[in-house]
This record gives structure tokens, C-alpha cells and sequence, in this order.
């Protein structure tokens, strides 16, 4: 019964058009207040506050106002530029150059949207200016952006570790060899696709003199993330540190050495960061006592039985842990899948045998899939506004990153080494 109501109101008060946050708190009030769980309406508060009060969550705001002030400051131009000298005379190469740069830039916005919206308002017109179809410069941009929050730092991997008391700095060592796995298959993909549809290529091949002067432009900008992720992974600085430490580069880097950062373009970064920032602490607040009422009325260890009971082995809960994130992630934003079902599912996958780590980077990859996977794929929607091309044009350009980043799931899912070998070298 007390699921029934949980889960029921928590469906109405959705269909209905009540924002995430809300119907997760309405759900677990109706609860209390039915009497199906025997706690006062202040237990409801204390547990929010707790779930807000957690010093790992105050890395998200800092990442944020870093990959702002990166693509403000002019840190995401050059390094565009780069990887277009470099790439560039690539058949297909600008949509090589686009999966280098979401890398780059995913390593420090820690955010899919953040990185699909600033690497698209600069390369899809510049692809659509040399000559690629609009909808594949849109599709290339939408995969490619799931690579901030894959390659760490990630808004996921924080929010994961929070939920499941897992490390963060250990998840984000974890991610660093299935983020260059998918971007290096994300960037054969793009080339294989220009090859065969004959894109256009620059007739400029790169000279030792131009890629020293666009090394020496783009060079602070690709060190902040070695910056921070070093901080991080040798135990000099917790992730909360190293975002301020990103926040710092990023303001010396755009605003003294550069000198593009103006206070009106610090500004909007501020105020985009606190939106962003207010969405996802009062989700993860109210996500406590209703994760906390999952696990009282034995969730996780009911799902779990209920496996055994059906004679699946390891192997077929681990496909169906991968269906399950998958399917979701196509019809739910990522942080409401994330924290209805990392309560259920993490517990299922450690008995299924999966490490930690590994099943950390299962979750942020299969839920990143979900991001540039129609109905729902946030990720599309970003694109189809910047290229002004439909949903239908780019879902059918979406199909071989589709399939790609789907072998590289699997290959994290049945290969431990791809997650757990890093971590364990760093002494996580």
C-alpha cells in the first residue's frame, strides 16, 4: 500500500505537469500523512535539509561557473581552433574537431547540456558554413555533448556518489577510460560517416608554425582540466577544492590573459549557474526521505529476490540493469532517473557483481545515451534550436553514434578493467 500511494501520486501529480521536484515531495508527504509510515511531517523536514547539506554537492555551482566562464572567456574558441588545424583537412574532420572539443570541454563543465549548448552555438554553423548537412552537424553535436559528464569532473558522478555513498574522486578516475573510449569511437564514427557521404575537407594540411601558435593560444585552456583532475586524483584537493581551483583558472585564464571575460558575461554566467544549481539541490534534497522510504519498505532487496526467484543469472540482471537505465533515460531527465532508481538498482547490480565504479559509469552512461535518444533526448532538443532543423532529420543522423556508444556500454558492463583498473592504480 504504501508504494502504491508513493509511486501513484508520484505518477499523477507528473502526467499532470507538476515540475520533478514537487511531485517527489508531494508523493512522500501523502505518505506520512496517511499514516502509512509512522513519522511526524518534521522528520519530511529534517531529512531535506540533510539532503541538501552535503559539501561534495557544493562542487556543482563551482563547475558550473567554470565551464561558464570558459565559453565566456574565450577559452572554447581556441580551443576550436586547434583541433581544427589539426583535424581539420580530415574528410569530415569538423565533425572530429567537434567531438575533440566536447572532450576538452567536457572535462570541465561537468554537464551535457552546458557542453552541447556552447560547442554547438560555435560549431555547428561553422560546419553548416562548410558545406555539412545541418542535421548531421546537429547529431554529431548532440552524442558528443554526453561526453561532460562522462569525462570528469561530472554533475552525475557527484550526484551518484551522494546517493550511494560512493567516492567521487574514484568515480571520476573511473571515468576518464570509458570517456576517451567513446569519444575515440564518437570521432571514428564522424569520420567514417564524412568518408562515405564525401564531406568537405579544409585544403590547408597543418604547419609546425600553425599548430605552435594555436598549441600556445588553446595551451591554458587544455591545462585546466589537467589542473584540476590532477588536484583531485593525487589527494591534493577534495572535488569541492578542485572546482574552486577550476573557478580560478578559469577567471585568470578569461579575464587577465585572454581579456574577453567582461563583468556583464560574468554576470549571466552567475545567474545561469545559480538556476541551474537551485534545480538540482532542491531535487536532491527532497530525493532523501522518498530514497529513504524505498530502501525502509525493502525495495531494492524485493527487485532483487524477485530476480533470483526468475533464475536470472549475473549475466541477464546485468542486461536488464542496462535496458532498464536506458529505457528510462529516454523518457526522464537524468537527475530524477538518477535518484528514483540508483537507490533500487545499485544495490541489484553490487549482488549481480558489478564494482562500484563500474556500476557508477553505467548509470552516467547509459542515462548520457538516453540524452541524444528521441522522444525525450534533451540533448536533440538543444541541437534542433541551434541548427533549426527538426527532430525526425537528426534522429535518423543519430543512429550510427547510436549504435557505437551502445557497444561501448556493454564493453563496460562485461570488462571490469575499463573502470576499476584506474582507480585501483590511484588508490581509490
Amino acid at each position: 500500500m504504501t508504494l502504491l500511494v508513493l509511486f501513484g501520486i508520484f505518477a499523477v501529480t507528473l502526467y499532470t505537469g507538476v515540475p520533478v521536484a514537487w511531485a517527489i515531495a508531494i508523493s512522500t508527504l501523502a505518505v506520512i500523512f496517511f499514516g502509512l509510515v509512522p513519522l511526524p511531517p518534521s522528520w519530511f523536514a529534517q531529512q531535506v535539509y540533510g539532503g541538501a547539506d552535503s559539501i561534495s554537492l557544493a562542487a556543482i555551482p563551482l563547475f558550473l561557473v567554470a565551464g561558464g566562464i570558459m565559453n565566456e572567456g574565450g577559452l572554447t574558441r581556441r580551443i576550436i581552433d586547434l583541433a581544427d588545424d589539426l583535424l581539420g583537412w580530415v574528410r569530415g574532420g569538423l565533425g572530429v574537431v567537434n567531438v575533440a572539443t566536447c572532450m576538452v570541454y567536457g572535462g570541465i563543465t561537468g554537464s551535457a547540456t552546458a557542453d552541447t549548448g556552447a560547442v554547438g552555438s560555435i560549431m555547428i554553423p561553422a560546419m553548416v558554413e562548410r558545406g555539412y548537412p545541418p542535421a548531421f552537424a546537429a547529431a554529431v553535436t548532440a552524442a558528443a555533448g554526453t561526453l561532460g559528464i562522462i569525462i570528469p569532473p561530472s554533475v552525475v558522478m557527484i550526484m551518484y556518489g551522494v546517493l550511494t555513498n560512493t567516492s567521487i574522486g574514484g568515480l571520476f578516475a573511473a571515468g576518464i577510460i570509458p570517456g576517451l573510449m567513446l569519444a575515440i569511437t564518437f570521432m571514428l564514427t564522424a569520420w567514417w560517416v564524412g568518408v562515405r557521404e564525401g564531406f568537405p575537407k579544409s585544403d590547408t594540411r597543418p604547419t609546425i608554425r600553425s599548430f605552435s601558435k594555436h598549441l600556445l593560444r588553446a595551451l591554458p585552456a587544455m591545462l585546466m582540466p589537467i589542473v584540476v583532475l590532477g588536484s583531485m586524483l593525487t589527494g591534493y584537493a577534495t572535488t569541492t577544492e578542485a572546482a574552486f581551483v577550476a573557478v580560478v583558472w578559469a577567471l585568470l585564464v578569461g579575464g587577465l590573459l585572454y581579456r574577453e571575460l567582461t563583468w556583464a558575461a560574468a554576470w549571466k554566467v552567475g545567474i545561469e549557474a545559480v538556476r541551474m544549481t537551485g534545480a538540482i539541490m532542491i531535487i536532491m534534497a527532497v530525493s532523501t526521505p522518498f530514497s529513504w522510504i524505498l530502501t525502509v519498505e525493502q525495495i531494492p532487496q524485493w527487485s532483487a529476490d524477485l530476480l533470483s526467484a526468475s533464475g536470472a543469472g549475473p549475466t541477464v540482471t546485468i542486461l536488464l540493469i542496462l535496458l532498464l537505465l536506458t529505457f528510462v533515460g529516454t523518457w526522464a531527465d537524468l537527475g530524477p532517473s538518477l535518484i528514483i532508481l540508483a537507490p533500487i538498482v545499485h544495490p541489484i547490480g553490487i549482488d549481480a557483481g558489478l564494482a562500484p565504479y563500474q556500476l557508477g559509469l553505467i548509470f552516467t552512461v547509459a542515462l548520457g545515451i538516453g540524452l541524444f535518444t528521441p522522444p525525450v533526448g534533451t540533448n536533440i532538443f538543444v541541437v534542433c534550436n541551434i541548427a533549426k532543423v527538426g527532430v525526425n532529420a537528426v534522429t535518423w543522423r543519430l543512429i550510427p553514434f547510436f549504435i557505437t556508444s551502445n557497444i561501448c556500454l556493454l564493453l563496460i558492463a562485461f570488462v571490469p578493467g575499463t573502470t576499476e583498473w584506474l582507480p585501483r592504480l590511484l588508490g581509490f
